[in-house]
């Protein structure tokens, strides 16, 4: 039993002091009763063993400082190079050591390959992933995080290991102002402008041909005059294809009448098409939300991820050194750019400054995937702990994404999707157009009310009052009026309207028969005058 404690105490040793050690040997040398182990001649050899063992590597404990290595390749301070990316890895002003989700992963990670000896120095911060490059060949021991994919196990020849792989990259634009889908639907129904002036000719061409085949038996409804024929005529197949017509035009002979058959089948379709081409621009408007970068401006952050994309897409990529800068470009639309591509975690992470508030939002994200890892060099650069690290990873898996989802932020997503978007902003009341036209049409309300009340007031009543107020009369009529009433109020109306009609003659007969009686009087003077004179 005695020789199980001593060996249990030769397994642990890293893990409590070297002088602790020696007091317990020196009890249980001496044993419960105070007696030696020369008591126990029959163990005495095994314990001599024993003892060598476990004085010599308490003896190389303490020339490494009461500490060991679970690998020799391991050293107790693992210098390593890194780039601030949140929430990967970043570091803060007042933090005397990065934060994210490497450092966690990192630190686990060592403790278990190398043992607690070893602990992982962030020295050299560098610039950009590139700048990762050279640091390998230097004296570093890890460098990260290095962008690949999750079946990446080599990295200019060093062990790569993928951590994080990145859900995707999201693609911001600028919100647009109130008033631009209204400006599309303006744009797409212009768009159908051939269709219209199609359909005016067409009618134009249909007015001539039913004033040449009609004009001989309905003089009437299309004049022999060709100018007033052909607007006649223009007006009645405007008015036959849009509707099926009012009815104060209408053919009269065969041959005009089976034309106006053909011209009503050829008009439906006419109109069909227009309408067909105006709901098509519409429904693509706001329904369309596929979103390319091929051949656009963008913006991302310098060597990243994002950027390659852009670029594998051909798209003109413009790279910038910090949010604040991307976010800029996008909203001033600098350099003509007109979205920006960032890391999904990336932007979670700066989710205040991309958020719908600040001018921004989400347009889509583009299924890219890709990992974070990192890369170990010099004497890491062995099978032992390559195995070793990998290994541990496998059995991390749960654990690391438990870390991801504690240090990761999610950016919101638009409140409202693209379509539903561009659906309410058609007629969005903050728009510029919208308040346009409503505050114009107020305003033509407005004049034309002024126009109407001066003429009801200063020419329609004086003249009202002037004729007797006789112009018209009024008679209500019911749902229950009988037919015999119904007659003898149109009777009542028109006699009315013969007494006016007589009362008007009889003005006009005594105005001028006393026009006539003073000419009459003022001829008999002057021949009366001549008369006189000629005595």
């Amino acid at each position: 039993m005695r020789l199980a404690t001593l060996y249990r105490l030769h397994i642990d040793y890293k893990s409590i002091s070297t002088n602790w050690i020696i007091i317990r040997l020196v009890s249980w040398i001496s044993g419960p009763e105070g007696n030696t182990i020369s008591k126990d001649m029959d163990n005495k050899g095994c314990f001599i063993v024993v003892l060598f063992v476990v004085l010599v590597s308490l003896k190389n404990a303490d020339a490494a400082g009461n500490c060991t290595f679970k690998l020799p390749a391991c050293k107790e301070k693992l210098i390593t190079s890194w780039w601030s990316i949140p929430p990967y890895i970043s570091q803060k002003s007042n933090q005397a050591t990065p934060e994210g989700i490497f450092p966690t992963i990192l630190t686990l990670l060592v403790q278990e390959c190398c043992g607690a000896c070893s602990s992982v120095e962030y020295r050299r911060l560098v610039n950009s992933s590139e700048d990762l490059k050279a640091e390998l060949t230097n004296n570093t021991y890890i460098a990260l995080p290095i962008y690949g994919s999750m079946t990446d196990v080599k990295y200019q020849n060093k062990p790569y290991f993928p951590i994080v792989e990145s859900p995707g990259v999201i693609y911001l634009q600028k919100k647009q102002p109130a008033g631009n889908a209204a400006k599309s639907v303006m744009d797409a129904v212009l768009q159908g402008w051939p269709v219209l002036v199609l359909t005016l000719i067409m009618a134009a061409l249909s007015g001539i041909v039913m004033w040449a085949l009609d004009s001989y038996w309905n003089p009437d409804q299309f004049p022999t005059s060709f100018f007033k024929g052909a607007w006649e005529g223009f007006w009645w197949a405007f008015v036959s294809m849009t509707t099926v017509g009012y009815g104060d035009r209408a053919p009269r002979s065969f041959i005009a009448r089976v034309f106006a058959f053909i011209w009503v089948l050829i008009g439906l379709v006419i109109i069909s098409i227009f309408t067909a081409t105006v709901t098509t621009s519409l429904t693509a408007l706001s329904l369309s939300n596929d979103v390319t970068i091929y051949g656009k401006t963008v913006a991302t952050l310098n060597n990243t991820e994002e950027q390659r994309y852009g670029i594998k897409n051909n798209a003109k990529v413009k790279g910038y050194s910090s949010i604040a800068e991307l976010k800029s470009a996008i909203l001033t639309e600098k350099d003509k750019v007109v979205g920006g591509l960032i890391d999904s975690y990336v932007a979670g992470e700066y989710s205040t400054e991309l958020s719908e508030s600040t001018g921004l939002k989400v347009a889509t994200v583009f299924d890219h995937q890709f990992a974070y890892g990192f890369a170990i060099s010099n004497t890491l650069n062995n099978n032992d702990v390559e195995r070793c690290m990998r290994r541990t990873l496998s059995t991390m898996e749960s654990r690391i994404t438990n870390i991801i989802q504690e240090k990761m932020k999610a950016l919101k997503e638009s409140s409202k999707s693209a379509a539903e978007e561009k659906s309410s902003n058609l007629f969005d009341p903050s728009s510029s157009i919208f308040q346009a036209a409503v505050y114009s049409c107020l305003g033509m309300i407005a004049f034309f009310t002024i126009i109407g009340v001066a003429w009801e007031y200063f020419y329609y009543r004086p003249r009202h009052q002037q004729d007797g107020g006789k112009t018209a009369v009024e008679r209500p009529l019911s749902p229950h009026t009988t037919f015999e009433e119904l007659v003898a109020a149109q009777a009542q109306e028109l006699e009315d309207a013969m007494i006016t009609e007589v009362m008007a003659f009889y003005k006009t007969w005594s105005r001028k028969l006393e026009e006539i009686k003073k000419k009459n009087l003022r001829e008999c003077e002057l021949d009366d005058q001549k008369i006189d004179m000629s005595m």
